[in-house]
């Protein structure tokens, strides 16, 4: 791609630091970096339109990831018109759209990914720090309580994960100081995640976590391996001493046996909203399974359930289904559960294909970041609809178009 300076490469750099530093320290930490770098992107795009430089073979080289964003925004727009939605609605589908900018700035400035290494792991510990502090100094209730707490422990989770990989990544290049470095802050990051007590993204840490210790099995010798993870688990053991964090989990336990058993009491808590939530969805996909039912149809559809005692009045107060797939799905039927789906599963598969087999350190580190995002992103969405927030959309689609570009990149200017 052609050079036009350094300037490009600093902003892309400065953007991607502010966004993992800041990602969780304002409640709305996640705008600074996204919105500067997709507003240059966007405005870098123009440019280059306005110069006819053509961007062909950009799109053309990456058309996957290009086909199933665009045709995400076009069903989101389409069911808008149909089911009589708010156009606001549109606001989260059309910012994912034009995300897609960001892969053609990063993939034609041929920026590297060697920032994230220092971002991610300062993101992963600031995270920390705030949650022990607003949780041990400022007594509040839970990390993040001012926040959605929900995401930004979900938030928080990534982080820790993505510092995982920068580890292991940094041991399979004989860098071990700087990985035990990288390790304590993702420790941070798992640790912010777990005070926020938002309990769906736990489920991520143990799965992704089995998952890395798979594709870097070769790094490990037997005494390195039980080390590591000798060193989380004692990490993690301490949180015992916390009786909210094991209260949690016994509350989930409890719940979930009560509301099977049929206590009407249980559909009151968070785990019987969700499974009321996660019924009605289903219950309306039956009935409308091909074009869904809307937004405010389905409120509608709810209440008829409540006038019939199918669910509690208290799991109806939201205005989403708290399972992004179900949620698509009873909203937009199978056009929409398609178009949900292919956006984690054909951006899942390219970081796949990258990645097994791989022999180049660089292509198969930006590639397994790529995967542990869009693995962890789908564990988050079956207990909260993730991207029907702004915090979320941001989160997944500019963080997904970072590292797909970068993987771009590298198998461009890196020999496999």
């Amino acid at each position: 791609m052609h050079n036009i300076g350094v300037f490009p490469k600093l902003f892309i750099n400065a953007s991607i630091f502010l966004f993992f530093s800041l990602l969780l320290v304002f409640p709305k930490g996640y705008n600074y970096g996204s919105t500067a770098l997709l507003i240059l992107s966007v405005l870098f795009l123009c440019y280059l339109l306005y110069k006819r430089v053509s961007i062909s073979t950009i799109v053309k080289q990456n058309k996957a990831i290009f086909v199933v964003t665009t045709f995400y925004f076009f069903v989101s727009l389409f069911f808008i018109f149909f089911h009589g939605e708010k156009i606001n609605l549109i606001d989260n589908p059309l910012r994912a759209f034009l995300f897609l900018s960001v892969i053609i700035f990063v993939v034609y400035n041929s920026v590297k990914f060697d920032f994230l290494i220092y971002s991610i792991p300062l993101g992963a510990f600031i995270s920390g720090v705030i949650a022990l502090y607003q949780y041990y100094i400022l007594n509040l209730e839970s990390a993040f309580y001012s926040q959605m707490k929900i995401q930004s422990g979900d938030m928080a989770m990534s982080l820790g994960l993505f510092s995982f990989v920068i580890a292991f990544h940094l041991l399979d290049i004989n860098k071990t100081k700087l990985a035990v470095l990288v390790i304590i802050s993702g420790i941070f990051g798992i640790l912010a995640s777990l005070l926020s007590f938002a309990r769906g993204g736990w489920i991520a840490f143990p799965l992704v976590l089995i998952f890395l210790f798979a594709l870097y099995n070769s790094i490990f010798s037997k005494k390195t391996f039980a080390i590591t993870l000798i060193t989380i688990l004692l990490s993690f053991s301490l949180l015992s001493l916390n009786d909210k964090v094991t209260e949690r989990v016994v509350v989930i336990q409890k719940q979930l046996l009560a509301y099977v058993g049929g206590y009407k009491i249980s559909k009151v808590d968070s785990v019987g909203e969700r499974l009321d939530m996660w019924y009605a969805g289903v219950k309306a996909l039956q009935e409308h399974p091909i074009f869904g039912w809307g937004t405010r149809g389905l409120d509608v559809y709810k209440k008829s359930l409540v006038e019939k005692g199918e669910i509690n009045s208290a799991s109806i107060g939201y205005s989403h289904l708290h399972n992004q797939f179900i949620d698509e799905l009873a909203k937009k039927g199978i056009v929409g559960g398609i178009a949900i789906l292919s956006i984690f599963i054909v951006p899942l598969y390219l970081f796949y294909r990258k990645a097994v087999g791989q022999l180049n350190k660089r292509i198969k580190f930006i590639s397994i970041l790529g995967i542990v995002h869009v693995l962890s992103m789908i564990i988050y969405c079956m207990s909260q609809s993730f991207l029907a927030h702004n915090s979320g959309n941001i989160f997944y689609f500019f963080v997904l178009f970072l590292f797909y570009a970068f993987m771009v990149n590298e198998s461009a200017i890196t020999p496999e």
